[in-house]
């Protein structure tokens, strides 16, 4: 029979969780209820105690409980990870399912992102809702998350819906789907876009399929790309086409002046880390590293220097200027120059996105040149520097960077001559 794990404070969410264990297992599935609670009530309702879950982290109950809230929490959060993570690795859990509040969610889905995309994950939280943002929830892994409405404060005809349809999801995805993502027979190319880099970008993913390679795309706007380098990590691509590294200027502007506009995310960090740490077969360009997107009521300082378009009614894209051409070439370059093996360095002489060409909007040819010029000067003897004519968002320009893709690939033995364009 397979098996459903449930998250849950068992001491508060009690009713709840045997709510969500009695819907489960009205569908032919078991029901794993482990307790994550740290207040000082009694649970119950549960059938992994938090001492259990504590020990397994090589502590007791009685060492944690004098400890402070956040204290408690802090380590129940990796105690719950660890004790779900041992469960998956032993083949006892098929899915995972959770339904609470900020505390629970924040439980729940640190444990869900250990296990690996394609396997069923469940939260239904009070989280999503307003203006908050998915990453604290979802982070770089496929859980679903389904809107409470109302707070979990027991049983209703809200809540009781609620849960019931979170059940019912992970249930299907456990019946019917459920399988941990395999990389087939193809080679897997990971290819970095946005909307001002789609054409190009395109033009390359088409190219790619079309001479035999499966594509992922990621969208680069502050978690796709990221997420790129943690598949790369984990061996599920085998290489990447990064034509659209803009999160790199979000994250500048995110440590200048505290704020990095719509693409920022938290794990830009690793933008042209991860992977190059594992020495995936890399082929980097430049798009998008010339702007950076903010809405029309948190414009950055200096606006009256600067050139900028409406993407849509609220959102802006705005040239950055020389002396940040600079600083954000220089975060780029810094990590170009730890590479220690073969990569290719395309860059575009007519733009690093739509709208850049001589007469277009986004035309400002002192920031590409400082870009370009950064580029040339900062290299290591690993980067082989192309220069591709015209501009990034080609379709002639994907075309030819799909080609160097592949001649990346087969240099570095991952395609034989069987495929050649």
């Amino acid at each position: 029979m397979k098996t459903i794990a449930i998250i849950g404070s068992c001491d508060t969410k009690y009713r709840e969780v045997k709510f969500m264990k009695e819907q489960i297992e009205a569908e032919g599935i078991s029901a794993l209820v482990i307790d994550v609670a740290t207040g000082p009530s009694p649970s119950c309702n549960y059938d992994v105690s938090r001492a259990e879950v504590v020990e397994n982290a090589g502590k007791t109950w009685e060492e944690l409980e004098p400890r402070t809230k956040g204290e408690k929490i802090g380590f129940m959060m990796e105690a719950a990870a660890c004790y779900v993570e041992k469960l998956y690795k032993e083949g006892k859990i098929d899915g995972i399912l959770s339904a609470g509040g900020l505390q629970n969610t924040v439980m729940a889905t640190n444990a869900m992102k250990k296990l690996p995309i394609g396997f069923p994950k469940v939260m239904a939280t009070t989280v999503a809702c307003g203006k908050k943002t998915f990453d604290l929830v979802v982070g770089d892994k496929d859980i679903v998350v389904i809107p409470s409405i109302c707070d979990f404060t027991g049983l209703n005809m809200v809540t009781k819906q609620i849960m019931a349809n979170a059940c019912a999801c992970c249930v299907g995805m456990v019946k019917h789907a459920g399988k941990v993502l395999q990389k087939g027979k193809k080679p897997v190319v990971g290819v970095t876009l946005m909307g001002i880099t789609n054409t190009g970008a395109c033009a390359a993913v088409d190219e790619l399929e079309r001479l035999g390679v499966e594509v992922i795309g990621f969208h680069s706007t502050g978690v796709g790309g990221a997420i790129m380098e943690q598949m790369a990590a984990d061996g599920l691509i085998d290489g990447i086409l990064d034509l659209t590294v803009h999160e790199i200027t979000s994250e500048y502007f995110k440590d200048k002046i505290g704020r990095g506009g719509f693409s920022y995310g938290e794990d830009a960090k690793y933008r042209l880390v991860k992977s190059v740490e594992k020495k995936v077969p890399l082929v980097v360009s430049t798009g998008g590293l010339d702007f950076v997107d903010f809405a029309v009521n948190e414009f950055p300082p200096r606006m009256e220097e600067r050139v900028y378009m409406l993407h849509n009614a609220t959102m802006a894209h705005i040239k950055i200027l020389p002396d940040e051409a600079e600083e954000v070439a220089k975060r780029m370059t810094d990590r170009l120059q730890k590479i220690d093996y073969p990569v290719k360095l395309l860059l575009p002489t007519e733009g690093m996105r739509h709208n850049t060409r001589e007469g277009e909007e986004l035309y400002y040819k002192e920031v590409d040149d400082t870009i370009l010029r950064a580029m040339r000067e900062n290299g290591n003897e690993n980067i082989e520097i192309i220069t591709v004519p015209g501009n990034l968002d080609t379709k002639e320009w994907g075309i030819q960077a799909a080609h160097y893709m592949i001649d990346e690939l087969r240099e570095r033995g991952v395609i034989g001559d069987e495929i050649q364009y």
